[in-house]
């Protein structure tokens, strides 16, 4: 028999229970899976027709610079885009700026002053909207203030202020790029930037000084709770049979492609989320 003596007792280095390590391996785990369910709640398959297609990849920052550009005073001037398409642009700066607002009135982090200045503008802004039934002028003294976006700037702002003006403004921006680098790491909101810039770069696939925009041919949409629903554009039907039938064509193999895919997805969530339970049920998770 071994003399109690010859035992060494081992001690956990690791400040970290191997309980604690499973618990939040599985939080992480489970917040990942939450995160592919929000973004897979349905299945989206859009056929159009471009006169060229951008092959460059998603860059959130970068795409984050364009959206951001479309509220620069100058912006259409400079690319030349008519009047008409204006307010499409704007809607896509616009939709991003809701995302925003959105995750801080949602926030269980404690806001900054400037933070919650934004919100109290950004709702003081709507309700101005709602009552005058209009969109801000900027011309309009009333409304200047709340016209200022509450998205944080991408770069500094320096002008012919004084250096002790221009130190505050690259302060700020010091600031921003902070609060942008979160932002990028929130996937909520970098599906709406996401979208936002497929958005722009549809809008920015033919001529951007031409009225005429790209057409979406056909629409298919797939509900979680099994709704199916598609649409076709009524100039699909005026193009000859030929084209007609290649964009159905395209359009039907590119939903046969995206639901397998789609249940692919699904199954393995479902796969996922039963060994959760049974890594759970065994008690080895507290």
């Amino acid at each position: 028999m071994s003399n109690s003596k010859d035992i060494v007792y081992m001690q956990n280095t690791n400040n970290i229970q191997p309980e604690n390590r499973a618990t939040k391996i599985l939080n992480k785990l489970l917040t990942s899976v939450q995160s592919l369910v929000d973004d897979i709640t349905a299945l989206e398959v859009n056929t159009m027709v471009v006169d060229k297609i951008n092959a460059s990849k998603f860059n959130a920052w970068e795409a984050y610079l364009k959206i951001y550009s479309i509220n620069d005073k100058d912006y259409f001037e400079n690319k030349g885009i008519p009047e008409e398409l204006h307010q499409r642009y704007q809607n896509l700066f616009a939709q991003l700026e809701r995302e925003y607002f959105y995750i801080l009135i949602d926030s269980d982090d404690n806001l900054t002053p400037e933070q919650n200045e934004k919100i109290q503008r950004y709702q003081k802004r709507l309700e101005m909207k709602k009552q005058k039934n209009q969109d801000i002028i900027e011309s309009d003294p009333n409304y200047i203030s709340l016209a200022r976006p509450i998205l944080p700037a991408p770069s500094p702002i320096v002008d012919e202020n004084s250096s002790e003006d221009n130190q505050k403004q690259l302060k700020e921006w010091k600031k921003n790029l902070q609060e942008i680098q979160k932002l990028l790491n929130n996937d909520k909101f970098v599906r709406t930037l996401r979208k936002m810039a497929e958005l722009r770069a549809a809008l920015n696939s033919g001529d951007v000084h031409s009225t005429e925009i790209d057409i979406i041919y056909a629409q298919t949409v797939m509900q979680l709770d099994g709704d199916i629903i598609t649409r076709y554009h009524k100039d699909l039907f005026s193009l000859s049979e030929d084209a007609k039938n290649l964009i159905l064509k395209a359009h039907n193999e590119g939903v046969v492609a995206g639901e397998k895919q789609w249940r692919g997805t699904f199954s393995f969530l479902i796969n996922l989320v039963q060994n959760i339970a049974t890594f759970t049920s065994n008690g080895r998770s507290y």
